[in-house]
């Protein structure tokens, strides 16, 4: 949720991924403030941007809340559809062959 700036009328002037010291309201980004600020005239293109950049991030909190509902057997992955299932495999697999202990990348002072 970003940090949210105003100006004395309570308009949104500015977004923040980090607290500052202006800055230290936080909504959602689908706050109607947080929407009208990203679609004012010229900004077009940021809210295009911060829409794109926010469903990639989206997209890993939705797999890892499906992740926490198998682990917890509060839903089975064969609840999903096929499609849905092997999408999440496949982009499980590939999380896992990054994960830094699968890395192929050594320190320099490590013995192979």
């Amino acid at each position: 949720m970003p940090y949210v700036k105003r100006d004395e009328d309570g308009d949104i002037v500015a977004l923040f991924e980090e607290r500052q010291p202006e800055a230290t309201e936080r909504l959602p980004p689908s706050h109607d403030d947080v929407l009208n600020f990203l679609l004012r005239g010229e900004t077009e293109g940021e809210a295009k941007e911060y829409l794109s950049r926010t469903d990639t991030e989206m997209v890993r909190i939705v797999e890892d809340l499906i992740d926490l509902l198998i682990q917890k057997n509060l839903i089975l992955l064969t609840d999903l559809p096929q499609v849905a299932q092997n999408k999440l495999l496949a982009r499980k697999h590939l999380r896992d062959r990054f994960r830094p202990e699968h890395s192929l990348l050594v320190d320099e002072g490590a013995i192979l």
